[in-house]
C-alpha cells in the first residue's frame, strides 16, 4: 500500500517500474500489493524510480500508515532524519548508551511536536495567500467556515 500511495503522486506506470526493478509486471504488481517477504533491494530501487524517500517507504510500513510514504516522497524526511541519527552516532559514540529511554522519548516527542506545529502553520499561511491572492484569477476559495 506504501508504494501504491507513493506511485499515485509520481506520473508513472507499473509497466514502468516492473522495468526499473527488474521485475515481470505480474512480480512487480505482486511486490506492490505487499506479497512475500519485503525486499529492501526492491524497495531501494523503487524509490530510486519514483524519486522518493526509501527510509519514508520502510517506515510508513512500520508505523502502519501507508500514505506517510507518499507525504514524505517529496521532501525526503525520513532520510533527512536517518542522516541526522548518523551524525548523532558518530558525535555521541558509546555515550548514546547513557541515556535511558525517557530522555529519547521526551526529544523525539518535543521535536515532532514542534515539526506538527510547523507543517500546520505553513499550511495555513499558505492557504492564507491563496484565499487573498485567488480573487486575481477571478476565484473564490472555500474556507472550512464554508462548510
Amino acid at each position: 500500500m506504501a508504494l501504491r500511495a507513493v506511485r499515485s503522486i509520481r506520473p508513472l506506470t507499473s509497466k514502468h517500474l516492473a522495468a526499473a526493478l527488474g521485475l515481470s509486471l505480474r512480480g512487480y504488481q505482486h511486490f506492490e500489493a505487499g506479497g512475500g517477504q519485503l525486499n529492501i533491494d526492491h524497495v531501494l530501487k523503487f524509490a530510486a524510480a519514483t524519486n522518493s524517500d526509501p527510509i519514508g517507504i520502510l517506515v510508513s510500513v512500520q508505523i502502519g500508515r501507508p500514505d506517510f510514504a507518499a507525504h514524505v516522497a517529496q521532501n525526503k524526511a525520513m532520510f533527512a532524519l536517518m542522516l541526522s541519527l548518523q551524525e548523532f552516532a558518530e558525535e555521541a559514540g558509546e555515550d548514546v548508551s547513557r541515556l535511558d529511554t525517557a530522555a529519547y522519548l521526551s526529544a523525539y516527542r518535543a521535536m515532532f511536536k514542534d515539526l506538527a506545529e510547523q507543517a500546520r502553520a505553513e499550511r495555513e499561511r499558505s492557504d492564507a495567500w491563496i484565499a487573498k491572492n485567488a480573487a486575481r484569477l477571478g476565484l473564490t476559495q472555500r474556507t472550512e467556515d464554508d462548510d
